[in-house]
C-alpha cells in the first residue's frame, strides 16, 4: 500500500461525522447491536481525561459500537475535532452535532438530561434497555456497564 493510501485511510477513519438531531435520534433508533454514546467536548477536562476508559472497553469488547458525541461549537467543525481525534486515537466512530441549542437534542438522549457534560448514554436494543450517566465515569464504571451489555446480549 502507498504512502497516500495509507494516510488517506487513516484520515477517513479518523473523519468526524456531522448528524442533525433528526440524524442522531434516527441513528440511534435503527441499531441493531449495544452502543455506547459517550458526549463530549474538546473544551471538557472530564471529558477528555474519561476518554481512554472507553477506548479501552472498545478494545476489549468490539461487539459494541462506540460512538463519541461531539458537542463542541460550529468554529471546532471540523478541523480541531478531527485533529483532537487523531491526537487521542479514537477508534469508534465520531459524530459532531450540527445543533448548539441543546433544548434541540437533549430529549433525544434523555428526558431528564439538561445538557452537562460528560454523559454517557448505553443501549441495548435486544433487551429494551437505555441507560444514561450524567457526569465523569471512571474506569470502572465504564467496564462494568459495557460488561453489562456484553453479558445480556440477545442479537
Amino acid at each position: 500500500m502507498n504512502a497516500f493510501v495509507m494516510i488517506w485511510s487513516f484520515w477517513m477513519a479518523a473523519a468526524v461525522t456531522r448528524v442533525s438531531p433528526a440524524e442522531l435520534e434516527s441513528r440511534l433508533n435503527r441499531t441493531d447491536s449495544p452502543v455506547v454514546v459517550n458526549l463530549w467536548a474538546t473544551w471538557c477536562a472530564p471529558c477528555v481525561e474519561e476518554l481512554p476508559y472507553f477506548e479501552k472497553a472498545a478494545k476489549k469488547y468490539p461487539g459494541v459500537k462506540f460512538i463519541y458525541l461531539s458537542l463542541d461549537l460550529d468554529d471546532a467543525y471540523p478541523h480541531q475535532i478531527n485533529a483532537f481525534i487523531q491526537k487521542l486515537g479514537l477508534t469508534g466512530e465520531v459524530w459532531w452535532m450540527e445543533e448548539s441549542n441543546a433544548n434541540k437534542y437533549a430529549s433525544i438522549i434523555d428526558a431528564q438530561w439538561k445538557g452537562s457534560l460528560p454523559a454517557t448514554l448505553f443501549i441495548h436494543p435486544g433487551k429494551k434497555y437505555r441507560k444514561f450517566v450524567q457526569g465523569a465515569m471512571d474506569e470502572g464504571a465504564v467496564m462494568r456497564e459495557v460488561e453489562w451489555l456484553v453479558k445480556n446480549k440477545s442479537y
